[in-house]
């Protein structure tokens, strides 16, 4: 048997990191409401330091604790969907392919950046021994060649 990887789909992996949060936030305020209850036993109602069967700095330090590990979970829970959603969104860049005149290669530069058709002029300027500056500026727009194209 082949050992196969279940792949998350985007929304999987969301709910999965939403559940994760919310329980991680559920903890963190329940205990946060425990160490209120445990200062305010100690402090306003005097009922002594070990009644909540630790002292009140131990009950401090471990909240400390627990709240220090909540929000770490919680940052490598987000950094790896952002990751992930990041990943998925990146689409692959096709590789251009180097155009290349008596052995220089060639690097183009169209004015203005988005025309298509029309007639353009090309100026080829030699940059160094092994490369070439190619400005192709569009003279004439399609559309005053062809008309208003719809």
């Amino acid at each position: 048997m082949e050992a196969t990887e279940q792949t998350w789909s985007e929304e999987q992996q969301r709910q999965r990191l939403l559940k994760a949060m919310k329980f991680f936030f559920l903890i963190t305020i329940l205990y946060s409401l425990w160490i209120t209850l445990v200062i305010m036993g100690v402090y306003y109602l005097h009922l002594g330091n070990q009644w909540a069967f630790l002292s009140m700095e131990q009950w401090i330090l471990t909240a400390i604790g627990l709240i220090s590990i909540a929000i770490g979970v919680e940052c490598v829970l987000l950094l790896q969907y952002i990751l992930t959603k990041r990943k998925t969104q990146e689409p692959a860049e096709p590789k251009k392919q180097k155009e290349y005149i008596q052995g220089k290669q060639v690097h183009s530069i169209t004015i203005p950046m988005d025309a298509k058709g029309g007639i353009f002029s090309k100026t080829y300027i030699l940059i160094d021994e092994d490369r070439v500056l190619n400005i192709r500026y569009q003279m004439i727009p399609p559309n005053d060649l062809w008309g208003q194209q719809q």
